[in-house]
């Protein structure tokens, strides 16, 4: 199985999180309603049909990826963005494509997902390289667990490992873990931002991702976007 970071080196290598804001008021004036910043939406498309499965089995193909910021409440200090969502599209039905809960990615047609996180929008430090294997720039901090480091997680989600490895182990915590939902063509992966490193009251935080795709061959990834070596920036940037 390759590491967790020369995953990345060879191969290239929904839920939204809510809690109740309660807002206190004084001498019987009431209490103010706090209003959600606006959802900031960032989505790439790529060609299809470039995947290429070297080990054999399903080539699974990526098409598009979408970014999405949405935060609880606003507060004097700017909009507060609490929760980055990444959408991944593929040409194929992927719907039971996952391993089951608790088991590793195996066989050769089950779906492996690593996104790689660039969470201080700085392409000259991280751990992890892009897409484009000839790059020497290493700038994601974090990425996510295809299915084989070391399974998919108990309660169908999956591990982020940062530098020093998977940022929690233990029992099921959604908060550390990358929340997945999968229906029809696509999968999707949901964070906190705090557990990427990202501090709250950032109106819109630059954060940079990568997708790739991998079966359970173990042959590396099938696609990998984007394949220039450029990152889909949060902000559109």
């Amino acid at each position: 199985m390759p590491s967790r970071r020369g995953y990345f080196v060879r191969a290239l290598a929904v839920s939204t999180f809510a809690c109740l804001v309660a807002c206190g008021g004084g001498g019987g004036g009431g209490s103010p309603t706090a209003t959600p910043p606006p959802p900031v939406i960032v989505s790439r498309t790529f060609p299809s049909n470039v995947a290429v499965a070297a080990g054999g089995g399903t080539a699974w193909d990526i098409v598009g990826v979408t970014t999405t910021l949405t935060g609880q409440f606003a507060s004097g200090g700017g909009n507060l963005y609490d929760t980055l969502r990444v959408d991944v599209t593929f040409s194929q039905n992927v719907s039971n494509a996952l391993p089951a809960p608790g088991q590793p990615l195996s066989g050769l047609n089950q779906l492996g997902i690593s996104i790689a996180i660039d969470s201080d929008g700085n392409p000259n430090t991280g751990e992890y390289k892009t897409c484009n294997t000839a790059s020497s720039l290493e700038p994601f901090e974090y990425a996510t667990d295809q299915g084989n480091d070391p399974s998919r997680l108990s309660d169908g989600n999956y591990t982020i490992i940062g530098p020093a490895g998977p940022i929690y182990s233990g029992a099921p915590n959604p908060p550390a873990e990358a929340q997945t939902s999968i229906g029809g063509s696509t999968m999707s992966e949901s964070f906190f931002l705090t557990s990427l490193g990202v501090a709250a009251g950032v109106k819109v935080p630059k954060i940079g991702v990568i997708v790739a795709a991998t079966n359970g061959s173990g042959s590396g990834a099938t696609d990998c976007v984007p394949s220039d070596g450029s990152e889909i920036f949060t902000d559109g940037s």
